[in-house]
């Protein structure tokens, strides 16, 4: 069944790839979501299976690399984390091929677009089920590849096949730091496997030197690739403008697949991250800023896609901070409830987009719950999970991360400090997004653009919206807090159901006993009354700012008061500018001086010239060389009497 699960999604890239007959959308579109459908069936048998006995299970395929010492056999692993990440990939995946029928029912064609999505599936099933670095690297490579296919699907215009290219070439720079991370385990460590690496480390009582050293470097190298994948600062700048692809493209590489593979790589080796101590502060730190930084660049985002693209990096911050505060099993709790409610924002959002007639401008919407009553109340279902109200999935899943983050030993009130704010901001830009489009001013007053009147996708479009909206409520559930347990009954499922994957090894216990201590109930509870009060008064005031006429928002009163501060907002901190006049100028100034000179000039030129010289001696030698037989043969008796007499002397 675990290779069915891979066989599956690939059949069907080859089918719709090579195959299908070109102008069949119905069937290419149909191959494509009974692929992901079955790949879905086989991962939940699996699942089950594993489930059932609770221990890792090893599936040896082939002999792939061998070189001397170095072996990395093709070899899957199914335990709780990739147990988990299949379900997720596979499941979400399902929904959103369901849905991307009917969005791209205006393609001529569509075999293109299928045969991407199931080899995006394909690549990151390869990534969470390898049980060595290599195997996950070619997975983690995978997805790049298909992000580029992807994101500039559309390359007739430019601007998006700059974005696919832009995505691919950061992402490569993530992967530079994934590779050495790779070299430098092994040089240390003598192998490549997960399972053999942790071993190896659950066995260690202490960490002499080399090693502690060692994994500084490799964590901090294996984090880089992470920043790469899952849109960290400074590497974050690929992810907004993947917006360029279609919509069911950003739902899958936001919410089941790409994004979620640095999250997923860190848990992974959670047990080096735990024994670098420094490298998970500036874990901590990176995700913390993100988290914020993000969130107040959507504050003012026009663009619904852009809100929602700018949204991920943000609780991909979160995701981060609770990997760098050694809460891992909170960080893919998050994980697993973003996936759900992400994916139901996307969908929600094309469907918006799809019956506003591809217009993506919330300024040019407005009033639509009367026209989409479906879509408008699984996007607020989405909304509220997201923002963390009680009872939704967001609101287990975030709070938990921060509660971690306050009692982290170094600057723990800071990284909690950082991601309140960000929660708060959250919920702002949230529900002006909800207002925006589906609330205040009736689309048709504010702009004449609009000839149709907009209505509700069919139902192969809102059905998995459905599905989606009541998996972002029901998710959260399996990871109610402890101290909560009493009032919704139960305990923390999902925290125990990590448990023997997530360790710390001995080596390195004692840095990490505030995680096992205890602490006041009441403590934790003031912090979460605090999140619900800042995303409660954060959600008021932009239903207040953006319901009402005129529109006083958040862009109104910042343009007025603080306009420096606005517009610093609208160009995203200008970050791509810096980029493009610091490294990507001077890189191609310098390309094109090593082009025009040193290639043309220099080198081309001495090979010309080597050229020109001897062309020019052997024509001197040869000046006499004009065909004629009784002038050769002259000249050979000429030759053969000087040879004569030079000899006779």
């Amino acid at each position: 069944m675990i290779w069915m699960v891979l066989l599956f999604p690939l059949l069907g890239a080859l089918l719709n790839g090579f195959l299908l007959p070109r102008r069949s959308k119905l069937l290419s579109h149909g191959v494509a979501v009974a692929a992901v459908a079955g790949a879905f069936a086989c991962a939940c048998c699996v699942f089950l299976e594993f489930f059932a006995t609770r221990h890792s299970h090893l599936y040896f395929g082939f002999n792939w690399l061998q070189a001397g010492k170095f072996t990395a056999p093709f070899e899957l692993v199914v335990d709780q984390l990739s147990g988990l990440m299949i379900l997720i990939i596979t499941g979400i995946g399902t929904l959103i091929h369901i849905y991307a029928g009917g969005y791209m029912k205006e393609e001529v064609t569509t075999y293109r677009f299928f045969a991407y999505l199931n080899l995006f599936v394909f690549m990151m099933l390869l990534l969470v089920l390898g049980n060595n670095l290599l195997v996950m690297f070619v997975g983690w490579e995978g997805v790049g590849l298909c992000s580029y296919l992807l994101i500039g699907y559309w390359f007739q215009e430019e601007a998006n096949a700059k974005a696919g290219m832009k995505a691919f070439l950061v992402n490569r720079i993530g992967d530079i730091g994934f590779l050495i991370g790779i070299f430098l385990t092994y040089k240390h460590f003598g192998t490549v496997s997960f399972s053999e690496l942790s071993s190896w480390m659950n066995l260690m009582p202490t960490l002499a030197e080399p090693y502690p050293k060692a994994l500084f470097w490799i964590t901090l190298s294996f984090f880089i690739g992470a920043c790469g994948k899952s849109a960290q600062l400074p590497l974050y700048v690929w992810l907004p403008d993947a917006m360029a692809g279609p919509t069911p493209v950003s739902a899958l590489i936001h919410a089941a697949t790409m994004v979620t593979a640095g999250i997923f790589m860190m848990t992974r080796l959670s047990f080096f991250f735990y024994a670098a101590p420094d490298t998970m502060l500036i874990v901590a730190c990176v995700g913390a800023l993100t988290a914020l930084f993000a969130a107040t660049i959507a504050l003012v985002q026009t663009d619904i896609k852009k809100v929602l693209a700018y949204s991920t990096v943000s609780q991909l911050g979160y995701m981060v901070l609770a990997c760098g505060v050694g809460a891992f099993d909170a960080g893919v709790f998050h994980l697993l409830t973003h996936a759900c409610f992400k994916a139901l924002l996307f969908l929600g959002a094309g469907s918006v987009i799809f019956a506003m007639h591809h217009e993506q401008d919330m300024r040019r919407m407005g009033g639509l719950r009367k026209h989409l009553p479906i879509t408008h109340g699984v996007m607020l279902v989405g909304v509220l999970a997201i923002i963390g109200v009680p009872g939704f999935s967001g609101f287990f899943s975030k709070d938990e991360i921060l509660w971690k983050a306050f009692i982290f030993p170094t600057y723990g009130p800071i990284l909690w400090g950082i991601g309140f704010l960000a929660a708060g901001c959250t919920a702002f830009y949230m529900v002006r997004l909800l207002c925006l489009t589906f609330y205040g001013t009736p689309y048709q007053d504010k702009s004449a653009h609009h000839h149709h009147h907009p209505h509700e996708t069919p139902w192969y479009m809102w059905g998995p919206l459905v599905v989606l909206a009541l998996l972002s409520i029901g998710v959260g559930y399996l990871g109610v807090p402890d101290f909560l347990a009493h009032l919704v009954g139960g305990h923390n499922l999902f925290a125990h159901y990590l448990e023997g994957l997530i360790y710390i090894p001995a080596s390195a216990q004692g840095a990490w006993g505030h995680l096992h201590a205890e602490h006041a109930h009441e403590l934790e509870w003031g912090l979460m009354l605090s999140s619900v009060a800042l995303v409660t008064l954060a959600a008021g005031t932009a239903v207040f700012c953006y319901t009402n006429r005129p529109v006083r928002g958040v862009a109104s009163f910042l343009g007025g008061h603080f306009p420096r501060l606005h517009q610093l907002l609208l160009d995203k901190y200008r970050v791509d500018e810096c980029y493009q006049r610091k490294i990507v100028t001077p890189l191609a100034e310098i390309s094109t001086f090593l082009w025009q000179v040193v290639d043309v000039r220099v080198i081309n030129g001495c090979v010309n010239w080597v050229g020109y010289l001897l062309m020019g001696t052997s024509g001197i030698a040869s000046f006499r060389m004009t065909g004629s037989l009784h002038r050769y043969g002259f000249w050979v008796l000429a030759g053969t009497v000087c040879v004569l007499i030079i000899s006779c002397f």
